[in-house]
């Protein structure tokens, strides 16, 4: 047994106590899954384009939180919020529609993503994984990059401070 595997056993006794405790009745399954690799006599690019891709594919969908900060700032800094509130913008119908448009460009993004990987690539990632898990992942995701992005924005005064390096450091944390 390595440290992964402890953590992950320690981790699921604990969340099956819990769980156990609210609900005597309930008795959870629990089990885990490493992300498909190829390991058959297939090219050895394949092998090397999943193992790359499995660090590259979280990074390559936070790259969005970024940009979503930058818009959210921008209209604070330029007072274009201050502007729209003035013409009578309610601000619940102003953040349901920066939150619906932040989610459309990153279900837009992963789409496109999904596709190149799944029919152009083939890669195993998208082709061995379950699409109805994959689309789970993808957007409980994409609502927390889209919430982080409004959580952060109350942090910033100026939209270029929100795009610097040490933001995209943080959130590759």
């Amino acid at each position: 047994m390595n440290i992964y595997d402890g953590q992950l056993i320690l981790l699921d006794m604990v969340t099956k106590a819990y769980i156990q405790t609210l609900h005597t009745d309930v008795y959870p399954i629990s089990g885990s899954q490493a992300m498909p690799l190829s390991t058959s006599d297939g090219l050895f690019a394949a092998q090397i384009n999943g193992l790359v891709g499995a660090g590259i594919y979280p990074l390559a969908i936070s790259l969005l939180l970024p940009i979503f900060m930058y818009g959210i700032i921008h209209e604070k800094e330029e007072r274009l919020r201050e502007i729209m509130k003035m013409n009578g913008l309610k601000m619940i119908n102003y953040w349901i529609t920066n939150y619906v448009w932040c989610f459309s460009l990153y279900a837009l993004s992963v789409s496109i993503f999904f596709f190149f990987g799944r029919f152009l690539l083939q890669t195993d990632f998208f082709t061995e994984t379950n699409p109805l898990i994959l689309f789970a992942v993808f957007f409980g995701w994409g609502l927390c990059q889209v919430s982080m992005a409004i959580f952060f924005q109350n942090f910033f005064a100026r939209a270029k401070t929100a795009i610097s390096k040490k933001l995209i450091y943080i959130n590759h944390l």
